[in-house]
């Protein structure tokens, strides 16, 4: 017998506790570029590159705090007949790992850059941003529904979202690069 499983189905299910998430993120993100905008303005041109890095950075940021709420997904066929041996699903997709540990290292950083680069950042600021990703998870943990993806079923947007991150790495490095050559 020749059992083929059906192709995924791409779908998009935002929920509002996503939407909190970005929401969290891209606070952050702005906290993160306030500490490196210059008190003059900046012209039409490097405006589209920090334009471009903060759309990306704050999508980001976003990442921990997103994937948090996924869970390990059931078994496969052969564990949901009764066969112990067989592997549990991965809980997230090597591009949601690669965003998660994206959004980490910006997380971090910002807790080294921030109070260096805004003198009125204090100690008890730098342990808030810090927290702010934590309590922000917790939350979502424990108020929103988690999601768990089946074999066969909808592929998660989170997957396409963290493919589409990765894809623009290199044009956020580039927007970085060049806004870091004027800025400093």
């Amino acid at each position: 017998m020749n059992h083929r499983q059906p192709a995924p189905v791409h779908s998009f299910r935002l929920q509002l506790v996503d939407v909190s998430a970005l929401v969290v993120g891209y606070g952050m993100a702005a906290v993160l570029f306030r500490a490196f905008w210059p008190k003059t303005g900046v012209s039409p041109v490097l405006g589209l590159f920090a334009v471009g890095f903060y759309l990306w950075l704050g999508m980001a940021m976003s990442g921990p705090i997103l994937l948090m709420r996924k869970t390990a997904g059931p078994r496969d066929a052969a564990a949901d007949n009764g066969d112990a041996k067989a592997p549990p699903r991965p809980a997230r997709t090597w591009a949601e790992l690669a965003w998660l540990l994206i959004g980490v290292y910006w997380i971090v950083m910002g807790l080294f850059i921030l109070p260096i680069r805004l003198p009125s950042f204090r100690f008890g600021d730098t342990v808030l941003f810090g927290l702010v990703p934590v309590a922000a998870t917790l939350v979502f943990l424990i108020f929103g529904p988690r999601s768990s993806p089946r074999r066969g079923a909808a592929v998660s947007w989170t997957h396409q979202v963290a493919v589409g991150l990765l894809c623009t790495w290199p044009i956020a490095w580039f927007c970085l690069i060049v806004l870091g050559q004027t800025m400093l």
